[in-house]
């Protein structure tokens, strides 16, 4: 076929115009490889073992933000260590609550001391006329630190809030809010409620039961706070964002 000889012919005339460089020797490249120990892969339980570590950091960081969220669940408020059931009370509250378990008079210097906590003080209220602690454990140290202003009807409870439940609210007008700040959660009941008082042993002891007036309840994580008898949001938020 002429056409496929023209063709042929057109493919040496190119290879000879063509400049080839002469070809490099790999045999000693490739011995040189096939010397080098092959990289260790790392095994299974290896790589496992590192997520699992890892999964543990994770959660470990995260739970105790996630705990201390105000999250509502059936009807369920939850604010680190406080609970508040969003449906009228339907108990009858003691005419005279009773203190919280051993609670006694002292001075906010002692408290600071005796507390695992670090124990605030609301700036704009000034000086506590009252300083309150309660419950302590086997080593002296209260589980709820409040102090008493305005006569008693400003009340300022703190306890670790990385603690089991500590107080059981009955509130049907409880709603989580925003700080801001260093405020995990928050959550505001603007009308009086019936607070209880549940006690290391997990008892709910309903002697100390109240009715208690507006409250706003805030945690930073590693303290709860409860500040009763403000009536205004606002007044409120701001006493809040005063606590040093």
């Amino acid at each position: 076929m002429p056409e496929r000889d023209d063709l042929i012919a057109e493919l040496r005339e190119l290879g000879g115009r063509l400049r080839v460089p002469p070809a490099v020797d790999q045999r000693d490249a490739v011995r040189a490889r096939l010397a080098r120990p092959a990289p260790r892969r790392p095994s299974v339980r290896l790589v496992l073992a590192g997520l699992v570590a890892a999964l543990i950091a994770a959660v470990t960081l995260v739970a105790p933000a996630r705990a201390a969220v105000a999250e509502v669940i059936g009807g369920l408020l939850r604010v680190a260590g406080i609970e508040v059931r969003a449906e009228p009370s339907r108990t009858s509250l003691p005419a005279t609550p009773g203190p919280l378990p051993s609670q006694g008079g002292s001075s906010l210097d002692a408290v600071r001391r005796a507390a695992a906590f670090p124990v605030g003080v609301p700036g704009v209220l000034g000086e506590p006329e009252q300083v309150l602690s309660a419950d302590p454990d086997p080593q002296g140290h209260p589980r709820v630190v409040t102090l008493v202003y305005q006569g008693g009807s400003v009340r300022f409870d703190q306890f670790d809030g990385r603690l089991e439940t500590t107080f059981l609210k009955t509130s049907p007008d409880a709603r989580p809010v925003e700080l801001g700040g260093p405020v995990l959660a928050a959550a505001w009941l603007p009308l009086p409620h019936p607070v209880t008082y549940v006690g290391r042993d997990g008892v709910a002891r309903t002697e100390t039961a109240r009715l208690a007036g507006p409250t706003l309840i805030w945690t930073t994580g590693a303290v709860t706070y409860r500040l009763e008898g403000i009536s205004a949001f606002d007044q409120a938020t701001a006493t809040a964002s005063s606590v040093r």
